[in-house]
Order: C-alpha cells, then structure tokens, then sequence
C-alpha cells in the first residue's frame, strides 16, 4: 500500500516537474516540515526527538547568505518525555565555479535546550562546513558537505551531510537533508519556498 502511494505522488508531481527550470534554484528560500534528532547514548540506545522544524535563508548579495531556524521537538525514549528547542544562525557563501554547480560553506552557531519539566540543559554548538551543490536534472537539486561540530552534544566531530531539492515549479519544492557525526544523527523532509 505504501509503495503505491508513494508510486502515485511520483506520477502526480512529473507534470509540475517537467516545467521546472534547469538552473540552481535561489538562496533566498523558506521552508518547513518533519525533522528528527537521534542521539547515540549509553544509558538507551538512542534518544530520538520528533518534531517540526522551519528554516529561512535569505541572500545578502551573489556571494553571502544569512539563514537561521527553528526546531521544536519531543523524545518519549525514557520514563518522562523531554522537549527540544533549537535555533540555528548562521551565514553562508556560495561560489559558482561551473554551469549548476556552486562551492558552498557556512558557519553556524546552534543554541539547544533540552527540558524535562524540572530541569533544563543547555548546549551550544559551532558548526563550519563546505561542500558543493548542484543540479542534478532540470528539477532536482543535491548538495554535500563535510562539517566540523564542537559544543554541546559534539566533541570536535566530522559530521557529513547529503541534501536534495526535488522542484515543483519557479516557488515550490520538496527537500529533504540527512547528516551524521559523533553520536548525532538528523533527519528532515519538508516543503520549501524560494523567492
């Protein structure tokens, strides 16, 4: 049942598909959707947060980019649930060295509170990454990074990361991005905007 639904999105999303524009889509975007944190843990397995996240980037100029985001999720793993807010803030540059294909870095500072109803944690997190993105067809987009996180959850870790941007028309796109270093996983897929 689930392959033929997700077999009939597929089908249904082609026609907007094959009017997409064959070019990198813009920095300036909006997005939002589903997003998971796992994190590898001595006392469980793995504590996994389940949310919602929204995240905006806007460009400054050809080159820089100011993004940020908001992340908002809860992990039922032990006897009590705990509750994660995050906030991102970074900024980014891009450098096109070939046709739809951009070097890409950013510098990021990650702000996270976990709380349990009596106790809250705070951790704060540097992130420096650079990669390339590219566009794959005329209407998806992919991207890959190697970063360097230390603070909070992170202890000067490499974390990889892989993205994609399947383009509906010039505004809408589904994306979705997964990373991995330490003893961090995440997960999102969303729903973005670019202006």
């Amino acid at each position: 049942m689930k392959k033929q639904l997700a077999a009939a999105l597929v089908l249904a999303l082609l026609p907007f598909a094959a009017s997409a524009r064959d070019s990198l889509g813009s920095y300036t975007y909006v997005e939002g959707g589903f997003k998971r944190l796992s994190i590898d843990n001595d006392a469980v397995d793995n504590f996994d947060f389940d949310g919602a996240y929204i995240r905006s980037s806007v460009e400054m100029n050809d080159n820089l980019s100011f993004h940020g985001g908001l992340t908002f999720g809860k992990s039922s793993d032990l006897p009590v649930d705990i509750d994660l807010t995050e906030l991102e803030l970074g900024l980014g540059y891009r450098y096109n060295f070939a046709d739809n294909v951009d070097f890409i870095a950013d510098a990021t500072f990650q702000h996270q509170e976990f709380d349990d109803g009596d106790n809250k944690d705070v951790k704060n997190n540097t992130r420096i990454g650079v990669g390339v993105r590219g566009a794959l067809s005329n209407s998806v987009e992919g991207w890959v990074k190697a970063n360097y996180v230390d603070g909070g959850l992170y202890e000067g870790d490499a974390v990889g990361t892989l993205g994609m941007h399947v383009v509906l028309n010039e505004t809408w796109g589904l994306v979705g991005e997964f990373d991995a270093g330490g003893d961090v996983k995440r997960f999102n897929i969303g729903v973005r905007a670019s202006f």
